[in-house]
C-alpha cells in the first residue's frame, strides 16, 4: 500500500504537526504482534523495479513495511496505521541523523516522513486500506435563522462523525421540501477526518441564489454525503449515508432512511 500511493507526493516535500504523530497506538504488545505477523517479504516503501527508484527506502525501510504490514493486519484503524508510520518515520530520523550532528540532515529527513505521510493518509491511501468501511453518521441538528442585508436565511448544522476505520471526506447538503438542492457545505472543499473524529458542518440557504428561510418550504432535509474512495468518477462519486427530515417551523427532526 505505502509504496502505490508514496509517488504520488513525495516530491511536495509536505509537513505535517509532531502532535498528529504521537502516541503509538502499537505500543501494545497484542496489537504489535497482530500486525508483525502479516508481514511480506516485499514490503517496502517503493518496492521493486521502478517504484524502488521513484520511492527510494532510504532510512524508511523498517516504517514502511511496519506500515504495510498495518493496513494488511486490520489491527489498527487507518488513521492509527498512518500516525504510527509518521512516528516510526520521524524516529528514524533523529536516529540516523541527530540534531546535534546534522541538523540539516535532520530536516531534510522529517520533510521526507511528512510526505510519506501525506502519500498515505490521503484518498489513495484510504482506497487501498483493506477491508475499508464507507460510513458516517449525523448528530442533531440544530437550526436558526439569520438575516443578511435584510433576507432571512435558514441554517441547519449537525455534527458529523466518521465511524468508518479509514479516513473519509464529508459533505453535508440541504434539500428543500420538494427535494430541490439547496445548499452543500462545506462550499469548496470536503470535511476530512480521520476515523472516529467529528466535526460540525453547516447548510444554509445563504449559500444559494435566490433561496431563503422564506422559500425553502414547510420542511426540509439535511443528508450527509461522502467522498466514496473505492471510485474515481470526476462527475462526481458521492455516497448518501444518514439524513434528517426536518420541520422548519419547529425545527424538530427525524431521522429517515438517506
Amino acid at each position: 500500500m505505502t509504496r502505490v500511493v508514496a509517488a504520488f507526493v513525495f516530491l511536495l516535500g509536505l509537513t505535517v504537526p509532531a502532535a498528529m504523530a504521537e502516541p503509538r497506538a502499537r505500543d501494545d504488545a497484542l496489537i504489535s504482534a497482530s500486525i508483525l505477523s502479516a508481514q511480506q517479504p516485499l514490503d517496502a516503501c517503493g518496492g521493486r523495479d521502478l517504484l524502488d527508484h521513484i520511492v527510494p527506502n532510504g532510512p524508511f525501510l523498517e516504517a514502511c513495511k511496519f506500515h504495510d504490514a498495518c493496513y494488511r493486519s486490520g489491527a489498527l484503524d487507518q488513521g492509527r496505521c498512518d500516525a504510527d508510520f509518521l512516528t516510526d518515520m520521524r524516529d528514524a530520523c533523529d536516529r540516523d541523523y541527530p540534531v546535534s550532528k546534522a541538523r540539516a540532515q535532520n530536516a531534510a529527513c522529517r520533510v521526507g516522513a511528512g510526505a510519506y505521510y501525506k502519500a498515505v493518509n490521503s484518498r489513495f491511501g484510504s482506497m487501498l486500506y483493506p477491508g475499508g468501511r464507507t460510513d458516517g453518521a449525523l448528530g442533531a441538528v440544530t437550526q436558526r435563522v439569520t438575516r443578511g442585508g435584510g433576507t432571512p436565511h435558514l441554517e441547519a448544522c449537525a455534527q458529523v462523525t466518521n465511524t468508518a476505520n479509514r479516513k473519509l471526506r464529508y459533505y453535508l447538503t440541504l434539500h428543500d421540501a420538494k427535494g430541490k438542492w439547496v445548499a452543500t457545505a462545506p462550499a469548496l472543499k470536503s470535511a476530512a477526518l480521520q476515523p472516529g473524529d467529528s466535526q460540525q458542518l453547516c447548510a444554509s440557504t445563504a449559500l444559494s441564489f435566490f433561496r431563503s428561510a422564506e422559500n425553502i418550504g414547510p420542511a426540509y432535509a439535511v443528508t450527509l454525503k461522502v467522498d466514496d474512495p473505492a471510485t474515481i468518477n470526476p462527475f462526481g462519486d458521492l455516497v448518501s449515508l444518514d439524513r434528517m427530515d426536518c420541520d422548519t417551523a419547529s425545527g424538530a427532526c427525524r431521522k429517515v432512511d438517506p
